[in-house]
């Protein structure tokens, strides 16, 4: 009976001591260690500003990809960006060209306007109006039409045509220019009455001299792509009081 009797004593002193209380796997323990987290870390951890590290063999961190807002990819490294499309290369080419064309035929025209005006009325025949009141001068079709373009006056038709296409007076009347003018190119202009002047630019060869009176019909020129031009066509003007208008009521 003495041993049961040593046992519980003994037990009885260990509990009184706290022995066993702080034997591994204990409430005790448990209670003093912080209870980990989901993501790994624990709050002693968490409170300095420790990240968890992941167990070796166990998941890593899942690394989340920043979207800026609008859902558009982040920002290129230098040199990635893309290159626009070559079809709009090419129509800014071609913009840039009719813009600088433009500007050339009005440099061009207001010295048209100022030899206009000394020329006077050299010749004074009748006037018509209308359809059909002026011939055309080739024939083909109007490809760019009298008006404003981007901000500048297109002053005039242009009308497809041949290089070598015989160009004809559209009426009776005197050649008053007749020569290299500008962004025009070959240039002949043939005053009809004191206010009516019709005129005929990037021509290839002149048929005509300044100064002489020719009749509705006759060969003036030839077309070409002199001065500033994209292509072989006959630009043709009407000038009524000095000033240019649309040709296409005149024809």
């Amino acid at each position: 009976m003495a041993g049961p009797a040593l046992v519980v004593a003994a037990v009885a002193v260990a509990l009184g001591t706290g022995f066993l209380d702080m034997a591994p796997g204990s409430e005790a323990e448990q209670a003093a260690s912080p209870e980990p987290r989901l993501d790994g870390s624990t709050p002693a951890r968490a409170a300095r500003g420790e990240r968890p590290e992941a167990s070796e063999g166990g998941p890593r961190p899942r690394v989340v990809q920043v979207v800026p807002p609008g859902g558009g990819a982040g920002p290129r490294i230098d040199g990635d960006e893309e290159e626009p499309p070559a079809r709009v290369l090419r129509e800014n080419t071609k913009l840039r060209g009719e813009l600088s064309d433009l500007k050339a035929l009005e440099a061009a025209r207001r010295r048209v306007a100022r030899r206009l005006a000394k020329a006077g009325a050299i010749y004074d025949g009748p006037l018509r109006l209308g359809a059909g009141g002026l011939a055309w001068p080739v024939g083909g079709s109007v490809v760019s039409p009298f008006g404003q373009r981007w901000g500048r006056l297109h002053a005039g038709i242009d009308i497809a045509a041949p290089t070598g296409t015989v160009i004809r007076a559209a009426a009776d009347g005197g050649v008053v220019i007749r020569g290299p003018v500008g962004g025009y190119g070959n240039y002949v202009c043939v005053q009809h009455t004191a206010r009516l002047t019709t005129c005929y630019a990037h021509l290839s060869r002149f048929l005509t001299e300044r100064g002489r009176v020719v009749r509705q019909g006759e060969p003036i020129g030839l077309v070409g792509c002199t001065g500033r031009c994209f292509g072989d066509h006959l630009h043709f003007e009407t000038w009524v009081g000095g000033r240019p208008v649309d040709p296409m009521p005149f024809l």
